[in-house]
């Protein structure tokens, strides 16, 4: 099994379909640590995920860097957090963010989770999203399972995308 690889997406829609792929692979208490510059294509990627879970289509998924969370219905349901305007991570974020997290009663989508969550998060796929080329178009993505319960994701991510595995951006 595999615990990290590396992909590389060329477009906005590749990306996006990485996303579905992952979506359709998820299971509910499964937490996604996504990190990247602005731009990096967190968002884009968790759009996907939304998809690939099976979310309504007119459920527009967007950057919840306002609210901090949105809660998305669906056969699995997704907590879609943003911390990237949190300067401090009080007490009292934490135990809101482990009710969602530890309940196991859908996926938690966390952008920006270096800033804070990484912390105290046992178990989860970290996503680092890396802009590869001055036209903000080609992304590595490397993919790092921090548990067992996501090296099954990893092994399924590596058959289907070994054509695009690369451990450098070019």
């Amino acid at each position: 099994m595999k615990q990290r690889i590396t992909i590389k997406s060329h477009s906005e829609e590749e990306t996006f379909k990485l996303g579905q792929f992952i979506g359709k692979e998820l299971k509910s208490g499964h937490v996604l640590a996504l990190i990247g510059d602005l731009g990096a294509g967190k968002t884009c990627l968790s759009r996907g995920i939304g998809s690939g879970l099976g979310l309504a289509k007119n459920h527009h998924i967007h950057s919840p860097a306002f609210d901090l969370i949105h809660e998305h219905p669906g056969p699995i349901p997704m907590y879609h957090m943003d911390f990237y305007r949190l300067d401090y991570f009080s007490p009292e974020d934490e135990l809101w963010v482990n009710e969602y997290v530890y309940a196991k009663a859908g996926v938690c989508v966390i952008e920006w989770a270096d800033k804070f969550i990484l912390s105290i998060l046992e178990h989860y796929l970290k996503i680092q999203l890396t802009m590869c080329d001055d036209n903000d178009t080609i992304r590595s993505i490397d993919f790092l399972a921090l548990g067992s319960s996501y090296h099954s994701l990893i092994d399924s991510l590596y058959i289907k995308y070994s054509h695009e595995c690369n451990p450098n951006c070019r």
